[in-house]
């Protein structure tokens, strides 16, 4: 996942807010809301439909202070079930 080129982006059915320290995301079609952990944000937030997994762990891990293979194992399962529950989908053709 290190190298990962995939780009993901929120589906258009879900909504994310911060507020302050906290984010929750929304997702309209099922209205389940997730509240989400420091890491999950920095991801969710870099999850725009223009940077690959690689590059958002890059970018996360200055923020974390964690080795990037670290990063991408703790986010692997997470990007999964966000894909599984239809939370993000991947960019075809960016």
């Amino acid at each position: 996942m290190t190298h990962n080129p995939t780009i993901w982006k929120l589906e258009p059915g879900v909504r994310f807010r911060r507020l302050f320290d906290e984010a929750v995301l929304i997702h309209q079609r099922t209205a389940e809301a997730l509240v989400l952990n420091d890491t999950a944000i920095s991801f969710i937030e870099a999850c725009d439909g223009q940077r690959t997994v690689a590059e958002i762990i890059a970018m996360m891990r200055e923020d974390f202070e964690v080795s990037t293979e670290q990063l991408a194992a703790d986010l692997a399962p997470f990007i999964e079930q966000l894909a599984a529950e239809g939370i993000i989908e991947k960019v075809e053709n960016p």
